[in-house]
């Protein structure tokens, strides 16, 4: 071989005895090896046999490459020309003994920042820290909360405590030599707590930035009022509303909420699972925040919220793989309704990116990602993501997480299981469930297929509004939100009315026209205001954030539809401006709880006043110094186009 490769920069092929330990070389010269003691690093990387010829080795030198030499990673005397199985054993021993001496410090300094997270927990704090590796990221986020000044943790402690796992895991790859078997996957679950504690730490104020949350007294858990007489509404008005969650058994969940709090305040409340425990936590203080009593009653829902928080890594730490999707859902349906839960959209980007690493969105999921949860109860788990998300998208105008061509499974049927409900009440929530994706899947095909006619989604629209759910029983049937289809159809036209794609009308394929659509619109917007607005005197207005963004798109586009139409519309000055006010106070009272929408009322009066002014030159500017900086993008574009019309 070495006859193949000869050219005049190869050394000449006498190959000098190595000198031993002993030998005396003084009398003749050493002459220049011709062999590396080890592998080039091509090789060495590649796992290929290498000659270890100098200059280069034939592989690389076929290659035209350049040979490098790998640095050695033991320590050799000069007249080592190998590794003697001595090196090879005292090297890893002293590779395993700094693991050891590494762990040893991480979990001294776990231990110490938790003892500096309980001296300032007990005046102001968003989080505890709970148990297990996630307790010194909880502490970066605690610490900036704490006003007292009881001691936040030293910037160094922090940066000794990422060295050591920084340390860990260079070892751990490289020293160890890249272990192809990760029998745990507790670095993966670590870094999804991680995620998740984040976006908690998001301030909720204001869902269009995201800036750090302001510090919040919550309760210990031990004082939380736990019984069943004073939550049993909550837990009922959560699972009137769990027909957007159609995963959750409402059986089940009752059954966990019976054995928390039976044993709340005794013995055996600590032996209760973690999971138990945060659904009664977290399904009670979403009762709460949708009851009439929210903001008598914000502290306790945020402590319960905090409680849960807390059990997250015993949850984590559990065998069932759609424990953790269903724990992140809950999270993110408490900050729809609280700002005191975080960034929505944050925990609901968490989520969707955890459902799609687990493959939720195709056919045939593997089984070991399902544990004892059947595939009837896992497309429903996807299919309950599906909706808060494109919930969250339409109305704040973010891009979906998921696109529908990348979905394979189906909504699931009645009868496609064996476990499939029997009782006309779960029948009809499911069938609710059913029709409320069918309306998910239309918005998402107006918002990603720009190409479909308007007036073609509208005829779709209008079938879906006149075929609802079939109605099995009427008890039942007074449990479902049935209001809120109305709620769900304005939205849909709204999004109609994009003045990126003008509607144009084909008398031969459709009935109706751009102008039927229109009115439709501005009646449905109309109708959706008022009955949020009943609603509210009544004193059964739920508050969440979707509900706020939908007011705020409907009042606009009523604006937007009544400026492009003020020489033919019937409608009286006198109506425009009580739907407007209508909507004013709305948003006023969601402002009440989110604070950053406090600048959409006086902005909506300003803009409907704007409306009344004949168009002018100045009236461009005018409207630029309106419109407030935290105003969702389609809906900025949406004003500039009529505006622009107007002009």
């Amino acid at each position: 071989m070495e006859s193949a490769i000869s050219d005049s920069s190869r050394q000449p092929s006498q190959r000098p005895s190595a000198p031993g330990r002993g030998s005396d070389t003084s009398d003749t010269p050493v002459a220049t090896p011709t062999k590396r003691n080890l592998a080039c690093e091509r090789c060495w990387r590649r796992k290929h046999k290498c000659d270890r010829l100098l200059p280069a080795c034939t592989r690389c030198a076929k290659l035209s490459l350049e040979c490098i030499a790998r640095s050695q990673q033991a320590a050799f005397t000069v007249g080592d020309v190998g590794l003697t199985h001595a090196t090879v054993n005292g090297y890893i021993d002293s590779l395993k003994q700094r693991v050891v001496d590494l762990e040893r410090n991480l979990q001294a300094a776990e231990q110490q920042g938790a003892r500096a997270a309980r001296d300032c927990s007990g005046s102001v704090t968003a989080f505890s820290p709970p148990s297990g590796g996630a307790s010194h990221s909880i502490d970066a986020v605690a610490a900036p909360a704490s006003a007292t000044g009881a001691g936040p943790r030293p910037d160094d402690e922090d940066l000794s405590v990422q060295d050591t796992m920084s340390a860990i895991g260079l070892l751990s790859n490289k020293a160890m030599a890249e272990s192809r078997a990760y029998s745990s996957d507790v670095p993966h679950k670590l870094a999804m707590s991680e995620m998740i504690l984040a976006a908690l730490a998001v301030d909720g104020q204001d869902p269009s930035v995201a800036s750090l949350s302001r510090p919040a007294f919550v309760m210990d858990d031990h004082l939380i009022p736990l019984d069943r007489n004073s939550t049993i509404s909550y837990i009922r008005q959560f699972l009137d509303w769990s027909v957007f969650l159609p995963h959750i058994v409402e059986d089940r969940l009752l059954e966990q909420y019976e054995a928390v709090v039976g044993s709340h305040g005794q013995a055996g409340h600590a032996a209760i699972p973690g999971l138990p425990r945060f659904n009664t936590y977290l399904a009670v203080a979403i009762g709460i925040m949708m009851s009439t009593e929210a903001s008598r009653l914000s502290t306790l829902a945020s402590s319960l919220h905090a409680a849960a928080v807390k059990l997250l890594p015993i949850v984590l730490r559990s065998q069932e793989p759609l424990d953790l999707l269903h724990c992140m859902l809950l999270l993110v349906v408490f900050s729809i309704f609280s700002p005191a839960g975080g960034s929505t959209w944050h925990l609901m980007g968490v989520a969707m990116t955890t459902c799609i690493a687990s493959g939720l969105h195709k056919d045939h999921a593997p089984q070991s990602r399902l544990g004892v949860d059947n595939i009837y109860r896992t497309n429903w788990m996807f299919w309950s993501i599906y909706l808060l998300d494109r919930s969250l998208a339409c109305t704040m105008g973010r891009p979906f997480s998921i696109q529908d061509e990348d979905i394979s499974i189906s909504v699931p049927k009645e009868g496609d299981s064996d476990d499939s409900p029997t009782s006309n009440a779960v029948k009809m929530k499911l069938a609710f469930s059913r029709h409320l994706v069918v309306h998910a899947q239309l918005i998402s095909d107006m918002r990603s297929n720009r190409r479909t006619e308007p007036l073609f989604s509208y005829t779709n629209l209008s079938f879906w509004r006149e075929h609802p759910p079939r109605i099995v029983s009427v008890p039942a049937a007074a449990k479902l939100p049935l209001e809120y289809l109305d709620q769900l159809a304005c939205r849909a036209l709204i999004l109609m009315i994009n003045p990126g794609t003008p509607i144009e009308h084909n008398p031969r394929a459709f009935a109706e026209s751009p102008f039927d659509v229109e009115a439709d619109t501005m009646n449905s917007c109309k109708r959706f205001i008022e009955q949020l607005y009943g609603r509210s005197g009544r004193g059964i207005l739920l508050g969440s954030l979707i509900d706020a963004y939908d007011v705020l798109s409907a009042s606009v586009v009523y604006i937007c539809l009544f400026w492009r139409a003020r020489g033919t519309h019937q409608q009286g000055l006198a109506q425009i401006f009580e739907v407007v006010s209508k909507a004013s106070t709305l948003l006023t009272q969601f402002s009440s709880r989110f604070s950053a929408l406090g600048a959409f009322p006086p902005f909506l009066l300003s803009l409907l006043t704007k409306a009344m002014k004949e168009p002018n030159s100045e009236r461009q500017q005018d409207l630029q110094e309106t419109i407030p900086a935290n105003l969702p993008t389609h809906l900025r574009r949406l004003l500039k186009q009529y505006y622009m019309e107007g002009v």
